[in-house]
């Protein structure tokens, strides 16, 4: 009941910790769930035993806050990468059209 606990918390931490990073934010968003999963079945059994269920209640909620900043991030970095695929002739083609009638000299 603690060792799950214990897993749970600190899979919330790395969740909460490492949800910036771009392109990893995916594997800790998959942390923070098992996370969520592995304190709420420490806290019941810690609270059937009769044993304090803290270490389940701090690892419920970092999980839970790590999901949501890493499903956020997920979302967000989704957005980036669709519009900068969307835009990436639109900028070349700007350059050209303001360049076109622009005297240069070399």
């Amino acid at each position: 009941m603690k060792a799950l606990s214990i897993v749970g918390l600190v899979l919330g931490i790395l969740a909460t910790v490492f949800f910036w990073l771009p392109i990893y934010n995916t594997i800790f968003l998959a942390c923070g769930i098992v996370g969520i999963v592995l304190s709420a079945m420490g806290r019941k059994k810690a609270k059937a035993a009769g044993v304090s269920a803290g270490l389940g209640t701090a690892g419920l909620v970092l999980s839970i806050i790590g999901t949501c900043l890493c499903g956020i991030g997920f979302f967000t970095c989704t957005l980036c990468a669709g519009a900068l695929a969307a835009s990436e002739g639109a900028g070349e083609a700007a350059l050209e059209a303001a360049l076109e009638g622009a005297d240069l000299y070399y």
